[in-house]
């Protein structure tokens, strides 16, 4: 087995008006984390570069094009990490006979739309909190405080919390006008108990449930901006509620008959019940293994520590996980 880790090169395409914002570097950064890990572990890994950097992102990933994904064919990769943002027709599609670490293009393509994946689940009974989408001439006519944040986002960028009406429709107004995320966003009741998020693999094991805290208004901080080691922790004994958030979580993800690890955020209602708010397709897989990245462990990474793996131990369970195209 040779693999090859993706990132993103390019923006994904505008779906129904919907944007997904590109992350700065294209997830460069934790794609690098994974194949310096994987080869100081022994594992044979390809990179554009024949000695890659450890200081530089890119001399250990492809882009997710069909040219990078050729390249890395040609250099004798067979199975590729899809370390990247999916869609249907995205340029993996044209290839066969290929390893695949990650989700289906066309999983992500639907379920990456947050207000179809809420409603799905819901619709199937899970506990997740119910949301309305709003374009820049729609009245709400829910309750305050409210959460406002981007259809198809990425962690807590363009997430906010909202006090009043006037407060709303100013962000709606913004959020819209930036052009970041299209032209419609999802408004959602604020629940104000703990946030915590789980690591689902596909089989429905559960990682260790990790607790967010010093939020900024109410929201969990973005990523790019505070580092999730500063501001997470994971809880070592369950309580009822958690068991049964962990279990509801689990079930959602074998329902979905998904390809890849998930993170799924929740937070707890007014009567101490976990409603999941956030299904993440593509969780940050950043890990501390490069000298100078040594407060970037991810959320799920954090999880998987707590159950006493290695990032190489979270690794070689996600390669567990390949499939083939």
């Amino acid at each position: 087995m040779k693999i090859a880790v993706l990132y993103q090169k390019n923006s994904p395409p505008v779906i129904k008006g919907i944007k997904k914002p590109m992350k700065e570097g294209g997830y460069s950064d934790s794609g690098a984390d994974i194949c310096y890990c994987l080869q100081k572990n022994n594992i044979d890994v390809v990179t554009p570069v024949k000695h890659p950097d450890m200081l530089k992102d890119f001399d250990w990933v492809f882009p997710d094009t069909k040219e990078g994904i050729q390249h890395a064919i040609s250099l004798g990769a067979d199975t590729i990490w899809l370390n990247t943002v999916l869609y249907n027709n995205h340029p993996i599609e044209s290839f066969s006979g290929i390893n695949i670490i990650g989700q289906r293009p066309s999983d992500v393509s639907k379920y990456d739309d947050k207000y179809y994946t809420n409603n799905y689940l819901r619709n199937l009974g899970f506990p997740v909190v119910k949301g309305v989408l709003l374009n820049k001439e729609s009245k709400y006519n829910g309750d305050f405080p409210c959460v406002i944040k981007p259809v198809r986002g990425r962690g807590s960028q363009g997430v906010m919390r909202c006090c009043s009406a006037e407060e709303l429709y100013s962000a709606l107004k913004n959020l819209i006008d930036s052009g970041f995320y299209g032209d419609e966003m999802i408004v959602e009741p604020f629940l104000d108990g703990k946030e915590i998020t789980i690591s689902v693999l596909p089989n429905g094991t559960c990682l260790p449930v990790v607790e967010r805290f010093n939020h900024c208004n109410g929201i969990a901080p973005y990523n790019g901006v505070v580092a999730v080691s500063k501001n997470s922790r994971a809880i070592l004994k369950n309580n009822e509620s958690l068991n049964k958030i962990s279990e509801a979580c689990s079930k959602a993800v074998i329902s979905m008959d998904l390809k890849a690890l998930v993170r799924i955020d929740c937070r707890e209602n007014i009567h101490g019940e976990y409603e999941m708010f956030d299904f993440n397709l593509k969780p940050n897989m950043t890990g501390a293994v490069r000298p100078h990245r040594l407060d970037q462990d991810s959320l799920t990474m954090i999880a998987a520590s707590a159950v006493g793996w290695s990032f190489y131990d979270l690794l070689n369970e996600l390669i567990q996980t390949k499939w083939q195209l």
